[in-house]
């Protein structure tokens, strides 16, 4: 048995300089839960670092090094990061990485040669930060089916709703402040386009049903477009933006999607505020889950990472890592995927239209034709360039019925612009 351990550290940012931090501070604690010594022995990065004694130049030398246990990938991206993970697997090194793009992207690559290998990928920091979310569902939740993920899995743009609700932001106003703020980098546009949170549900739902599931497979919609008038009305009505995440088992298949919500004020994730995540997670035996913590930040995220390290490194230590995977993944497994049409939901509408008598049986005649059923109606009764704004909230509908109607009626010459469509999550 191992009594000393070591890690070769690619990327020495934010998070990388938070891992040294916290290994440096909570040595004694790491040895006790880990039962091995741990040693950070070299960081590559692409200038010199803090610490000259443990700066390697190239990747390829901790790779290479064959008394480097454990490669710790933090560099981001999809290149080098990619080779780095691979190559490390090739040299018969288990690997821990934060990097949710590379893993939704390579996760049959990845996960195919960490079996061939009979070696280890920890990923807990690539989604939700802090939150031990997939130790949750890799290992507490391994006795159930899992029916359904929903989760707020970005903490930029929670971030940004929470301003735009909270103060009455516009969306160009409260990025700007997440910006400023370091929630939000300087190019958003993973974030705010929903492709982050497709990046980690992907990866959620592969580990759930035990097949590649890709971000190609997920339709997603982002927060860019939301209009602030949207916010104004539906927070008087009692509902809060999120942009979520949710994988939902059903009999046709799985019905995934990422977009901008409405949620009423007390559902769970209503309080989720700022650079907060929460997942809900259903099981047929455990029935509903909730984790919940900082998805973003250096320590947060840091601390996702070194518990993985501890993890990995009790195996590496007796001999056994690798012997039994950690993630249960099968190339030949096939997942069948809802069609778009027929995934159904309640919806909030919004229609900009002309101030005349008949407007409201022209929209309801359409909507009854396509079978969407009404629930709530309010008129705006602020006129504005003689354009109204009707609101209307569904009974549950497909979103093929949804969309057919809508067609029809941003057609109508009553029409001034086209119909705001958001989903009402129950």
């Amino acid at each position: 048995m191992k009594t000393n351990l070591n890690i070769g550290l690619v990327g020495y940012g934010t998070v990388g300089k938070g891992v040294v931090k916290i290994l440096e501070k909570n040595k004694a604690i790491a040895l006790r839960k880990a039962g091995v010594k741990i040693n950070i022995k070299s960081i590559c990065d692409l200038n010199p670092i803090d610490k000259p004694e443990l700066y390697v130049k190239d990747f390829k030398d901790i790779i290479k090094d064959p008394e480097i246990d454990i490669v710790v990938e933090l560099i981001g991206g999809y290149e080098p990061a990619r080779t780095v993970i691979t190559e490390a697997l090739k040299n018969g090194k288990s690997v821990v990485t934060a990097n949710k793009a590379v893993l939704a992207k390579h996760w049959d690559e990845i996960f195919t040669l960490a079996q061939d290998n009979k070696k280890m990928v920890y990923f807990e920091a690539s989604v939700g930060g802090v939150i031990p979310v997939i130790q949750g569902l890799n290992e507490g939740l391994a006795g159930n089916e899992i029916k359904s993920i929903k989760g707020i899995l970005n903490g930029t743009t929670n971030f940004i709703l929470t301003k735009m609700t909270d103060e009455g932001l516009p969306y160009a106003d409260a990025l700007k402040i997440a910006q400023q703020s370091g929630f939000a980098e300087a190019n958003p546009t993973a974030d705010v386009k929903g492709l982050d949170t497709a990046n980690k549900l992907a990866i959620l739902s592969s580990l759930a049903w035990g097949s590649w599931i890709k971000v190609e497979d997920i339709r997603v919609k982002g927060i860019d477009q939301l209009d602030i008038e949207d916010v104004y009305i539906t927070r008087d009505f009692g509902y809060v933006f999120k942009l979520i995440g949710s994988a939902i088992k059903t009999d046709k298949g799985i019905d995934l999607w990422v977009e901008p919500c409405l949620v009423e004020h007390h559902h769970s994730f209503a309080n989720v505020h700022n650079e907060y995540n929460a997942i809900m997670i259903k099981g047929d035996a455990a029935d509903d889950v909730m984790f919940y913590g900082k998805g973003a930040g250096q320590l947060p995220a840091a601390s996702a990472v070194v518990s993985d390290i501890i993890d990995l490194s009790k195996y590496i230590a007796t001999g056994t890592a690798g012997q039994v995977q950690n993630v249960g993944y099968s190339k030949n497994k096939i997942v069948k995927f809802l069609p778009h049409g027929e995934s159904k939901s309640d919806y909030y509408l919004r229609f900009s239209v002309a101030d005349k008598p008949g407007v409201l049986a022209q929209i309801s005649g359409v909507l009854g034709e396509h079978g969407v059923s009404i629930a709530s109606l309010y008129q705006d009764d602020r006129n504005k360039d003689k354009k109204v704004s009707i609101i209307i909230t569904t009974h549950r509908t497909s979103s093929q019925q949804m969309e057919d109607a809508l067609n029809i009626i941003d057609k109508l010459p009553i029409t001034k612009s086209k119909t705001v469509k958001i989903r009402i999550e129950e």
